[in-house]
């Protein structure tokens, strides 16, 4: 295996010159880089990142908490940290809370006995009062998904105007009564989007109605229940806005099951547009976040504040996209 003496032979240049390009630390100048990137490559040579850290006082890891790793959306957000952090030399450690506050703190207690360098969080709905002691202690923190009230790094979806341009092309296609399946109130990203459906919902002269809302629950399971009680009653929705791809799941079985055509007896508009949203017939009109972006920069930030970069703290909205598809079309009810 190659030393760094050996690429500093090769790249005719000192060992110190070959550490401050693999660690960063000094500038060097671009025709050096070059030569030691170059001598990297010919030798192989690895660098040794477990020595770096005894130097550094650290472990050159970041821990990532997702309120729910069975929804496909934080996968890829996972999947953006790990790019970015391994392009930085850092590894990764994972967990999930469920949606739990209790969770939640124990998971981060363990974290920071594992002394990690940061966390990327994405809180559950107290994650204001779990993450108070942290911003307070300065350890550097980013959260991601849920905007929060705090001083501290942040990386979300513009949820509200994502959920009023879903609910908007519903009414575009004459839908008057559009049921709206959320997973849990006084999550900020739900309560968000919810505002948005009701802006779309008041701009066309229409008054949002709580009858037309439903709470389901982590589970694919609750919001099949929910699209249930929203289309066998008396006075059933024509269209359906799902807040999350799990959501989404769960309407689509209850229309499986109850073999509701979808949408000529109901349109539906999802959240997140995960890959099987336009490969299912009818293809899934759907809210499309950027949530590999997102793990990415929340990476990012989370590495250039570990470097004790100063600075205000970074609020970083990313926008969303509606993608038309075949699960809607124009209002055939009345009434």
């Amino acid at each position: 295996m190659a030393t760094m003496r050996e690429v500093a032979a090769q790249a005719g240049v000192s060992v110190t010159t070959v550490s401050h390009v693999i660690n960063e630390t000094r500038f060097v100048s671009e025709e050096l880089v070059q030569r030691v990137q170059q001598a990297i490559q010919n030798l192989g040579y690895q660098p040794d990142h477990r020595a770096r850290s005894l130097r550094r006082g650290s472990s050159e890891t970041l821990a990532v908490l997702v309120s729910d790793i069975s929804n496909p959306f934080f996968p890829q957000v996972v999947r953006g940290i790990e790019d970015a952090a391994r392009e930085k030399g850092y590894s990764v450690l994972l967990t999930n809370t469920d949606e739990n506050p209790d969770a939640e703190r124990r998971n981060l207690e363990l974290m920071l006995e594992r002394r990690v360098d940061g966390l990327i969080v994405a809180p559950t709905a107290e994650g204001n009062d779990t993450l108070i002691p942290l911003v307070e202690q300065g350890t550097p923190l980013v959260t991601v998904d849920r905007r929060m009230d705090l001083d501290v790094d942040q990386i979300y979806s513009d949820n509200e105007e994502a959920a009023y341009r879903a609910v908007k092309h519903l009414i575009d296609l004459g839908h008057r009564r559009i049921g709206i399946i959320v997973e849990l109130l006084g999550i900020r990203t739900f309560d968000e989007r919810l505002a948005g459906c009701q802006r779309a919902l008041r701009e066309a002269g229409i008054e949002p109605s709580d009858r037309y809302v439903r709470q389901a629950g982590i589970e694919v399971e609750g919001a099949t229940t929910a699209t249930r009680s929203l289309l066998e009653n008396s006075e059933p929705v024509s269209a359906l806005f799902a807040t999350n791809n799990l959501m989404t799941l769960g309407v689509l079985h209850y229309l499986k099951e109850s073999r509701t055509k979808c949408p000529d007896t109901i349109s539906l508009v999802g959240f997140d547009d995960p890959e099987w949203a336009s490969a299912v017939n009818p293809a899934i009109t759907s809210i499309a976040q950027q949530p590999y972006e997102m793990g990415y920069q929340a990476a990012c930030m989370l590495i250039s504040r570990i470097d004790k970069e100063d600075g205000p703290k970074q609020h970083i909205c990313l926008p969303c996209e509606l993608r038309t598809r075949e699960s809607t079309g124009p209002c055939t009810k009345t009434g």
